[in-house]
């Protein structure tokens, strides 16, 4: 099959889908009756939007329900107690639906005081401090509610495993008067501590990620802590953690930890798509990519396992000066281990072997040892120390170089990304320092530095406005010797600059000492799984710091459609190069969204 008719078959199948199963969109929405609360503020509170600019919005009576129910909420958290809402919907052509909400706001109640009773462990001021719920303000129901769970949960952490708090209101007019009743109970003891559901895993590689012993007090904290310990040593499907109450006259509590054993052994594969840049012309191709995965878990009866990775890309055209694919070859080995030694430092060995061969031949071989320092749930630092060799052609007319390298790095990462493979929020930070021969031996000596930011708002009608910004700098600590070009920075292709096929545009073609790059993406819903994309991105390679000048950016364009699989999004982009005579740049990948 030709590449011409591959995407002849792509673009046939998304129109396809886009013009599949029509479905009634919104023409408008309107609220009647509301005076305290204005409409762009309601409108913010449900899902179903009035059409925007490039989508439109699709109906569903379900989420009309579901709406209804968020106003009412919302208006009860303002102090509306006696909040009434009907909603109602009218078909205006074969197509399309208004919506109506009729409200009857009713009175708005003020919280005036707040009354504890039976509280012994904690004291008034002490539980004020922590619901966080000031008098005199609009009265809310369902946050006492939520700060009442907070304020039991307090308790679980000094051993009162039968605390029970109830809440009363009393009205008076438009004000509330709170009445918080606690039966605390007695303080209860971890007596013994048990472990079932193990077949192949021995039961002290639990035990050692548990963060309470036998003898101290009951604690929720240490309790939720220890099961996600546990978890996250990826040895088990499920871990429950169970009490059961053996004395209530002196409070004593028998913990069983309840896992379940993952499966030790998998293997997966993934096929997706690739850009190619030929050698000298800059003559761009998207080829296949392969890669499959086998990952043997519990190794020797521990918490360790071990993963081989092999991968395969090949383009589709020749080059058209050797007439021979383009392809790049990888294969790496993971030991990872969650204990070093007796402390709880992830630890991972990994030995690496890559292949290229586009503008050169480049093999690099390596070994790489890493420690993880793992801060809260979005935080972590890793150490690396690798020893690498790559060999690389100058030329086509020049034999190959072998340039042992040794360097370490460190690296912060800050993520707390939902849904990685299609971002609708949250953000993304890391930072890597690299030192690179000089005490550490080897041939290639130089100091490095990477940061990358990305940032995901979510705006109307489901609509993601996502931001990035990667920079970075090498100095070359030897200068008699110019550092290879895999250690360089390069920009253009799918995943930089969209627009440009790759830093020869640019005019330097050995790769730069300095990059930086902005990419700025509005995401958008057309219809079911299919999604619209307008992109800007802007960059530039520099040799030093001096030649940097506003104008000397590169700028580029574009749009593309995507789609979302069940295994990820299918994304087929078009790129514009700005103020230059050159080619779109066509890119499709998989799985791949930044």
């Amino acid at each position: 099959m030709k590449y011409s008719q591959i995407w002849y078959l792509i673009g046939l199948f998304l129109i396809s889908n886009i013009f599949a199963d029509e479905k009634l969109s919104i023409s408008e929405i309107k609220f009647n009756g509301n005076s305290v609360l204005p409409d762009y503020e309601l409108q913010s509170v449900i899902k179903l939007q009035s059409p925007k600019l490039f989508a439109r919005s699709e109906f569903n009576p379900k989420k009309l329900n579901r709406d209804k129910i968020a106003l009412e909420a919302y208006y009860k958290s303002k102090g509306f107690l006696n909040i009434g809402i009907t909603e109602n919907y009218e078909l205006i052509s074969k197509n399309y639906v208004n919506i109506q909400f009729f409200i009857n706001e009713g009175d708005q109640y003020q919280l005036k005081e707040i009354h504890f009773f039976g509280n012994k462990l904690f004291s008034d001021d002490e539980i004020i401090k922590i619901l966080d719920t000031p008098t005199n303000i609009n009265f809310n129901p369902l946050k006492i509610r939520r700060q009442l769970i907070s304020l039991k949960r307090n308790y679980l952490t000094k051993g009162k495993i039968d605390i029970a708090i109830m809440d009363e209101v009393k009205i008076d007019g438009k004000n509330v008067t709170a009445r918080i009743n606690i039966f605390e109970g007695i303080s209860y003891h971890i007596q013994s501590i048990s472990v079932s559901g193990l077949e192949s895993v021995k039961e002290k590689y639990v035990l050692r990620e548990i963060l309470f012993q036998g003898d101290e007090i009951y604690n929720i904290d240490k309790i939720d802590e220890s099961r996600k310990r546990i978890f996250d040593s990826g040895l088990f499907s499920s871990v429950e953690i169970i009490n059961k109450l053996v004395n209530k006259e002196i409070g004593f509590v028998d913990i069983e930890i309840k896992v379940r054993e993952y499966k030790s052994s998998s293997i997966e594969a993934n096929f997706g798509f690739k850009e190619f840049t030929a050698f000298q012309e800059n003559l761009t191709t998207t080829g296949i990519d392969a890669e499959a995965r086998w990952v043997l878990g519990n190794i020797f009866n521990t918490t360790s396992n071990v993963e081989f990775t092999g991968r395969i890309a090949s383009s589709i055209n020749l080059n058209i000066f050797t007439d021979k694919p383009l392809i790049e070859r990888d294969f790496t080995v993971v030991y990872r281990t969650p204990w070093t030694f007796y402390f709880r430092i992830p630890t991972r060995i990994k030995y690496f072997h890559n292949e290229e061969s586009e503008e050169y031949d480049l093999t690099r071989d390596g070994l790489t040892y890493s420690l993880l320092f793992n801060q809260g749930k979005t935080t972590r630092y890793e150490f690396n120390s690798t020893l690498e060799i790559i060999q690389s052609d100058d030329s086509l007319y020049t034999d190959k170089k072998k340039e042992p390298a040794r360097w370490m790095n460190v690296k912060y990462l800050s993520n707390n990304i939902q849904n990685p493979l299609n971002p609708i929020g949250g953000q993304y930070l890391s930072f890597i320092s690299t030192l690179s021969g000089t005490v550490l031996g080897g041939e290639v000596h130089y100091v490095k530095f990477e940061g990358e930011y990305r940032k995901y708002l979510r705006i109307q009608n489901n609509s993601i406005f996502a931001f990035r910004i990667v920079l970075g700098y090498i100095k070359n600590l030897k200068t008699e010797n110019d550092l290879p070009l895999a250690y360089k920075f390069q920009l253009g292709g799918q995943t930089s600059l969209r627009g440009w096929a790759s830093a020869d545009k640019f005019e330097i073609s050995n790769g730069a000492n300095i990059s930086d790059m902005i990419n700025l993406e509005y995401r958008f819903p057309i219809k079911n799984k299919f999604g619209g994309e307008l992109f800007i991105d802007v960059g530039r390679l520099y040799e030093t710091i001096y030649d940097f000048t506003t104008t000397s950016l590169i700028w580029d364009y574009g749009m593309g459609i995507i789609y979302q699989t069940g295994l990820g999004p299918i994304r087929i982009d078009v790129g514009f190069p700005y103020g230059e005579l050159a080619n779109p740049q066509l890119h499709a990948s998989l799985l791949y969204m930044f």
